[in-house]
């Protein structure tokens, strides 16, 4: 399948061909002709990782449903069995999902925030221009009482539904 580079999203010249079954996946620069592929499933980003290297974060539409997946591991996206926090350290420039099952913590993923020197130079900045430039911002559901809604919107929209 193919995922739209998270980082690239507003020049479109990259995407990643993913298996969602392995989590292997090609970084593809596109073709200065300007031609787009059609049929996204999804949006994935490569994130620098301490101890880890650079990992695929991916959020698509697999088999009718709604995935994520952090490498090579993946979760069903906004189904509620899951919990996610995100949260920021030394001083902004680490990054941490946590995801939870119950009060159990499952897996925790740390990445270098990608866009670290706006946070520096940038005065306007704020919570819009981090989620943009970080995936796994937005894995967080930013309102869990619709948890529902959020996820057909989501399959509605790679789905070509919307």
């Amino acid at each position: 399948m193919l995922l739209a580079d998270y980082t690239y999203h507003i020049t479109g010249d990259r995407c990643f061909e993913f298996d969602p079954e392995t989590g292997a996946y090609s970084h593809l620069k596109l073709s200065a002709s300007g031609q787009k592929p059609a049929g996204y499933s999804g949006v994935g980003q490569l994130l620098r990782s301490p101890g880890k290297g650079r990992v695929l974060v991916a959020k698509y539409l697999f088999e009718g449903d709604a995935w994520f997946s952090i490498g090579t591991d993946k979760w069903k996206l906004l189904d509620g069995s899951l919990t996610l926090t995100h949260r920021e350290s030394f001083f902004g420039f680490l990054c941490e999902l946590t995801l939870h099952r119950g009060d159990t913590p499952i897996k925790t993923f740390r990445y270098v925030r990608k866009d670290w020197h706006l946070l520096i130079i940038d005065p306007t900045y704020d919570y819009l221009d981090f989620d943009l430039a970080n995936l796994p911002v937005g894995l967080v559901p930013h309102d869990p009482s619709s948890l529902q809604k959020q996820r057909e919107d989501f399959i509605a929209f790679w789905s070509g539904r919307l």
